[in-house]
């Protein structure tokens, strides 16, 4: 219920602040007390020393932060477009498939090595250190999972491929449907 509560309210606010229609909270706070069902407003001051939005602002444009939720050494990862372009130019490389029996029975980019997600553990063995690999899923979700299993087990030349199968059917062969 809460999510829904507040969620209309958000999109209560963009709307009169795209049609610039009513009055935004703009300035205000607006605390929902669920158990007494009771909102009270409140009135806050810009902080003039906000880097982001106060009188001089040094924060101009998106930036990466480091460490952020203790992700200290991020795992590799390339786009669908840069695997399209290893396996187009026949470098040496492996990619390892990582989704389930009925996903890769279904469509499977070739070549590649199948070993499930829940198998990958017991059968790190079968991959070779020497050269790059990438490894690819539905969505990018259980392969970054994989590389993470990878690099835990010694084998820091797995790389997880972005967006998966999924982005590899949307944006290299299209003749494909998604599922």
């Amino acid at each position: 219920m809460l999510p829904g509560i507040i969620g209309t309210f958000q999109a209560t606010e963009a709307i009169k602040l795209l049609t610039g229609v009513g009055e935004p909270m703009i300035g205000k706070l607006l605390h929902y007390d669920a158990l007494s069902s009771r909102f009270k407003s409140f009135n806050i001051r810009q902080d003039p020393e906000c880097p982001l939005c106060g009188e001089n602002p040094t924060i101009n444009e998106p930036v990466e932060i480091k460490n952020y939720c203790n992700n200290e050494n991020p795992l590799p990862q390339i786009q669908i477009k840069e695997l399209e372009k290893i396996i187009n130019e026949s470098k040496a490389y492996s990619l390892l498939d990582v989704r389930t029996d009925d996903e890769v029975n279904e469509y499977r980019i070739s070549p590649s090595k199948w070993i499930p997600l829940d198998e990958l553990d017991e059968r790190t063995s079968e991959l070779s250190p020497s050269e790059p690999l990438y490894v690819i899923c539905k969505s990018g979700i259980r392969s970054s999972k994989a590389v993470s299993i990878l690099h835990s087990k010694g084998l820091n030349n797995a790389i997880n491929v972005s967006g998966g199968i999924d982005a590899w059917r949307n944006e290299i062969d299209t003749t494909q449907p998604n599922t």
